[in-house]
């Protein structure tokens, strides 16, 4: 079980609940002014540590990042969607550089750690996950 994550989600005030979730949805941050914050996530994550990680990773990241954003579930303008698709961005961000961060990036690249599939090994998440993060970094090289 990712403790680190789960306490983190505590240490937030966020409450962290399992649901039927019916996929590709894996997990939901719900946020109401006044209410404390939920994230709900798919039951059977349990039984995968890597994807359990990177989704709560990313659910947190909805919090840290996007928190008191009004993101509408019914998509009636171009704007709406484009609006929630920088707030993914933006969370899906957060949990890439907080489950990855680049010195423990590095340090495994010096290791000999290169394959998509060593590095979710070595760092618990999805190979998705991986691939995410070293784009976010070739793309901040480009333009550094």
């Amino acid at each position: 079980m990712p403790f680190t994550l789960l306490k983190l989600a505590y240490d937030l005030r966020i409450k962290v609940e399992y649901w039927d979730l019916i996929p590709p949805v894996r997990g939901i941050y719900v946020y109401e002014p006044g209410l404390p914050p939920v994230i709900g996530l798919a039951h059977d994550l349990l039984g995968n540590r890597r994807e359990f990680r990177t989704v709560l990773g990313e659910e947190i990241g909805h919090h840290v990042t996007t928190v008191g954003s009004c993101l509408p579930c019914v998509h009636y303008h171009y704007s709406d969607r484009v609006n929630i698709s920088r707030a993914e961005y933006r969370a899906l961000r957060w949990a890439a550089n907080y489950l990855m961060p680049e010195d423990k990036l590095l340090q495994a690249f010096r290791r000999g750690i290169t394959e998509i599939w060593e590095l979710a090994e070595c760092f618990d998440v999805t190979e998705d996950m991986v691939r995410f993060r070293l784009k976010s970094l070739l793309v901040r090289a480009k333009y550094a």
